[in-house]
C-alpha cells in the first residue's frame, strides 16, 4: 500500500501485470487477460487496482495478465482536466466537492448507452489488449464502458465493478451501478443493498469485503516484532502512537495536528507519513527539532501500511473508504480528518462508522487533543472501542470475486 500521498503511475510490480497504458499489448502466453479501469482521483481507486493485480499474481501467477488503465486521464482532454481539478480541490478546498460531485453525476447522461468522450481511445485499447474480463474500480467507469466492451468484443467478455463505498445515501454516486454488468462486488452489505434497490440482478451482487492487498490479511505482529519495529523508528513501544496519514492527491494537515498534540507530548508519539514530498518531511523534522521533547518519526513513501496500522494506536485520515477499510482490517481506531469540510464521497464512510459508534470526526486540529486525552484517561473505554471494531473487520478476500469474474 502507499501512504495516500499521491497517485503514482502504476508500474509492472509483479509478473503478469501490464501497466503502461499507451503501449501496445504484446502477445502473451497468459490464459486470461484482465483489464482494470481506474483513475487517479485521489489514491483509493489505484490502491484497489494494485490490490487486484497482487491477488491475481498470488492466485494465478503468469496465467492471468493484468493491465491497469487510467481511462479518464488517457482517453480525453476533458476528463484529464477534470481529474486534475478534482485533485486540486481535494488538496485545498474539500468543501467545493459538494458542487463538483453533482457535476459528476451528469456522466449518467453522457455515457447512457456507450462511452461519450474518449470512445475512440477506449475502442483501440480493447482491440489491442482484447481482455477476457474487465473490472472497474472507479465510479465513473461503469456506465457506457461495459456496453462498449460488449459492443467491441462481444458478450463473452465479463464486466464487473468493485464498489468501495461503505453505505448508500448522499455521496454514493449513481454512476457506480450498471445494471448491465456481470458482477457488482460491494464492500459491505449496505452497498450491496444499494445495488439491489437499483435493480441489479441479485445473482450478480456479491459482498467482497475491503479488497486490500494480500498483506493486510496476514497474522498480526507479535509483541517482539512490534518492539523491534518501534525501535528501528526510535519510538517507544509503550507509548500511545498516532499515525498521521496523507490523503489522496497529497492532502494533509500534519503540522496543524502536531501543534495540537503538543500538550500531550509526554504521553503521545507520532508516525507521520510524508510520501514523496521531501519538503513536507523536512518541515516536520525541523518542527520536531524545535520542540525538543516531542517524539515522532517522519516517514517517506512506504508500502508498509499493513504493519504501520498494526503498530498505531489510532490513525488520523480523511474519510476515504480505502484507508478506513485498511484500518478495520488492521483493528486500528480511526479519527476522520474533516478539516476544510467533509467531501460527499467521504460521507458514506463516516455514516457507516457513526452508526456503529466506531469512529470520530474532527473539523479543527485542536479537537484531536480532547479525543486522545479521553482515550488516555479512560483505557477501558478505548479498549471497548477496539472491541467494537473487531466484528467490522470482515476479512473476506477478493479471491471468490476474482474467480467468479475470471471463471477460474
Amino acid at each position: 500500500m502507499s501512504d495516500r500521498n499521491e497517485t503514482d503511475v502504476l508500474t509492472s510490480a509483479s509478473a503478469g501485470v501490464t501497466a503502461s497504458p499507451r503501449r501496445l499489448a504484446k502477445k502473451s502466453t497468459a490464459h486470461k487477460r484482465l483489464l482494470i479501469l481506474t483513475s487517479a482521483t485521489g489514491a483509493g481507486h489505484d490502491t484497489h487496482a494494485r490490490a487486484t493485480a497482487a491477488w491475481c499474481q498470488k492466485l494465478y501467477g503468469s496465467t492471468v495478465q493484468v493491465r491497469i488503465e487510467h481511462v479518464l486521464e488517457n482517453s480525453h482532454l476533458f476528463y484529464r482536466g477534470g481529474v486534475q481539478f478534482y485533485n486540486v480541490i481535494q488538496r485545498h478546498v474539500p468543501w467545493f466537492h459538494h458542487f463538483y460531485y453533482h457535476l459528476g453525476e451528469f456522466l449518467e447522461l453522457i455515457n447512457h448507452s456507450t462511452v461519450g468522450f474518449g470512445k475512440d481511445y477506449c475502442v483501440r485499447l480493447l482491440e489491442e489488449f482484447r481482455p477476457d474480463a474487465v473490472l472497474s474500480v472507479h465510479g465513473c467507469l461503469n456506465l457506457g464502458y461495459f456496453e462498449l466492451v460488449k459492443e467491441v468484443l462481444g458478450p463473452r467478455v465479463r464486466c464487473a465493478t468493485y464498489c468501495a463505498e461503505f453505505s448508500g445515501g448522499y455521496g454514493f454516486s449513481r454512476n457506480w451501478v450498471n445494471r448491465g454488468g456481470d458482477g457488482f462486488f460491494a464492500r459491505t452489505e449496505e452497498a450491496a443493498g444499494v445495488a439491489l434497490r437499483r435493480r441489479v440482478e441479485p445473482r450478480n451482487i456479491h459482498v467482497a469485503g475491503h479488497w486490500a492487498p494480500p498483506s493486510f490479511y496476514g497474522p498480526g505482529l507479535s509483541e517482539a516484532a512490534k518492539e523491534e519495529a518501534f525501535g528501528k523508528m526510535g519510538l517507544d513501544p509503550r507509548r500511545f502512537t498516532v499515525l498521521l496519514s496523507t490523503g489522496g492527491a497529497g492532502a494533509q494537515n500534519h503540522l496543524s495536528f502536531l501543534e495540537a498534540l503538543r500538550p500531550l507530548r509526554d504521553r503521545v508519539q507520532a508516525i507521520v507519513l510524508c510520501g514523496r514530498n521531501e519538503r513536507t518531511r523536512r518541515n516536520i523534522e525541523d518542527w520536531a527539532d524545535r520542540q525538543g521533547s516531542f517524539t515522532l518519526k517522519a516517514l517517506p513513501f512506504t508500502n508498509d501500511m499493513p504493519n504501520l496500522l498494526r503498530l498505531a494506536s489510532a490513525v488520523v485520515a480523511r474519510a476515504g473508504a480505502t484507508t478506513a477499510g485498511e484500518a478495520l482490517l488492521s483493528g486500528c481506531p480511526i479519527i476522520f480528518n474533516a478539516l476544510g469540510g467533509m467531501m460527499p464521497q467521504e460521507i458514506p464512510t463516516w455514516r457507516y462508522f457513526k452508526a456503529r459508534n466506531t469512529g470520530t470526526v474532527i473539523y479543527r486540529p485542536g479537537a484531536i487533543t480532547a479525543i486522545l486525552r479521553r482515550w488516555l484517561d479512560d483505557p477501558e473505554g478505548y479498549a471497548a472501542l477496539r472491541e467494537r471494531l473487531k466484528p467490522l473487520r470482515h476479512a473476506v478476500t477478493p479471491e471468490a470475486a476474482l474467480r467468479s469474474l475470471l471463471g477460474r
